[in-house]
């Protein structure tokens, strides 16, 4: 529909629409929570937290391609103007891209460490298996997207210059607790496209209404639980008032969705949560 010299023609229209089918926006809270993993473990190196950084921005921005690729019939229902269901990238457009991206991210990370080398290639892995398989799949989408955006770059900024110890295992399973349950408000935005694309999620399963419930569970966990890190790994104060400070917004939030699970209210509040993951991460950086 849009062939390149005309889409040329139109640099900010160009580059919106680079920016919404890469969105590396988004991986902003995986920066941070590898920046985390680097100061956790003691040895935070500048050349390594950037060229880690941006190996984690490219690989993600990669994946989002992907990810785009996949929901190509469910865009053309929830979000007809997006590059690829509007016909502004075609799908050639699309592969290519997402190809050069996943060669560079491979290549920074080989610059950063070899540690995050192989973490990089695994979550190549995973964000394929997310878009082609458990993004439909209510829980194991979850536990999939809290793995790839924060438990594994924290883990990999951790790895490069110390061990896996008891103090990395409490962090990883708090994260699991804390987020899980609460990054399924990413599914209230597109009930629509998503039942008729057949996918099973959290709103489709057991109703937006009912959903809801859990969504706001998972919502409150870190206001209940972020005690047991502080505790038995000496965190300061800082990273306390920050988690509990969240963890109030949160727990608004989560009211919000209660009173009203509608597609609107949820895409509302998933931009508001996307903020509060990056400033729970600098929590640990500050810890």
């Amino acid at each position: 529909m849009f062939g390149f010299e005309k889409r040329l023609e139109y640099p900010l229209v160009f580059f919106r629409n680079l920016m919404e089918i890469t969105m590396p926006n988004r991986a902003f809270s995986s920066c941070i929570s590898f920046s985390a993993g680097l100061i956790l473990a003691g040895h935070f190196a500048l050349e390594t937290a950037l060229l880690g950084a941006m190996a984690i921005i490219t690989t993600y921005s990669s994946q989002a391609i992907y990810n785009n690729i996949k929901d190509i019939d469910g865009d053309k229902v929830n979000s007809s103007d997006r590059p690829l269901a509007s016909g502004f990238f075609s799908v050639s457009d699309a592969w290519i891209l997402m190809g050069i991206l996943v060669v560079l991210g491979i290549c920074l990370a080989y610059l950063a460490s070899p540690v995050v080398l192989i973490a990089n290639m695994f979550g190549v892995v995973l964000g394929i298996i997310y878009s082609a398989y458990t993004k439909s799949r209510c829980f194991l989408s979850y536990i999939t997207l809290v793995s790839t955006h924060l438990v594994l770059p924290l883990v990999t900024g951790y790895l490069i210059f110390k061990a896996f110890d008891v103090e990395l295992l409490i962090i990883i399973l708090f994260i699991y607790a804390s987020e899980v349950l609460a990054i399924s408000i990413k599914d209230y935005k597109d009930v629509k496209g998503d039942k008729e694309m057949g996918m099973q999620t959290l709103p489709i399963v057991m109703s937006p209404k009912k959903a809801a419930m859990v969504t706001f569970t998972g919502f409150c966990i870190p206001l209940a639980i972020v005690w047991l890190p502080w505790t038995f790994l000496g965190l300061s104060l800082l990273f306390l008032a920050i988690y509990l400070t969240t963890g109030l917004v949160r727990y608004f939030l989560g009211l919000m969705l209660l009173r009203n699970p509608s597609s609107a209210v949820g895409a509302e509040i998933l931009k508001k949560f996307r903020y509060i993951l990056m400033l729970q991460m600098l929590a640990w950086c500050l810890s």
